[in-house]
């Protein structure tokens, strides 16, 4: 079990460093007017191509920012499970909120790329 949880853990800890990374992202955008690609578009888009950016940014900004605090906070509570108090009914439904959120986030970019791209 011991071995379980410490993998569990350091999947809690690479989803806070996605949430780290992307609400960064989220304020590096709103601040430059640069789209990440990493997070946003994917090897195949080329960010110069964008058909709106401004628009672009306006939609898929609050998208990104929300995906990184669901993210942030479900590597919080992932990490203080696993690694100081067990508190599985929370970590659970922390895990079902991160990936309803994640799937969410995955649908909607897809349809701003093919809206933008």
């Amino acid at each position: 079990m011991e071995n379980m949880d410490s993998i569990w853990g350091f999947i809690g800890i690479i989803v806070f460093a996605c949430g780290v990374y992307a609400i960064y992202s989220f304020i590096k955008m709103k601040s430059t007017g640069e789209i990440n690609a990493s997070l946003l578009l994917g090897k195949d888009y080329m960010y110069k191509t964008c058909k709106n950016k401004e628009e672009y940014i306006k939609k898929a900004g609050p998208a990104l920012l929300i995906f990184g605090l669901v993210s942030f906070a479900y590597g919080i509570i992932d990490v203080i499970h696993c690694y100081m108090h067990p508190m599985a009914a929370v970590d659970t439904a922390g895990m079902v909120i991160f990936f309803i959120v994640l799937v969410l986030f995955a649908v909607y970019t897809a349809r701003l790329k093919r809206e933008y791209f």
